[in-house]
């Protein structure tokens, strides 16, 4: 009985070092207020710079579905966006990338690149 319980906790422990190992960023306020877009037409912004998304990783990332992948890596590039004052963030497709595994890779982590603006 006590090594069940025993097993179970380094179980339990192991789960929560896995999923804290995986970058799942939240969207912070300022973020929240930046808009993405895939072009950019106007002529009134000023370019702060590239920024860089990530979500997943390689502890738990495979654990998480492509789409929510993809939101953790906005949320990421829009959270960079934010922290240089920016309030237009212009990006890239979604780089999908996969870790080995017996059957063959899995999505573990999306990447988004692109480039910071601020706007009247």
């Amino acid at each position: 009985l006590m090594e069940d319980t025993m097993r179970f906790l380094l179980l339990a422990i192991f789960a929560v070092v896995l999923l804290q190992a995986c970058s799942r960023p939240e969207l912070s306020k300022q973020a929240a207020n930046v808009e993405v877009v895939t072009h950019m037409d106007r002529k009134d912004c000023t370019n702060l710079g590239p920024v860089f998304g990530k979500g997943g990783g390689s502890f738990g990332g495979s654990m998480i579905s492509d789409e929510k992948l993809m939101e953790y890596a906005s949320n990421d590039l829009r959270n960079h966006a934010a922290d240089k004052g920016a309030n237009m963030v212009v990006a890239g497709p979604h780089q999908m990338s996969q870790s080995g595994g017996k059957g063959g890779g899995q999505t573990s982590t999306s990447t988004v690149t692109g480039v910071a603006y601020k706007c009247p």
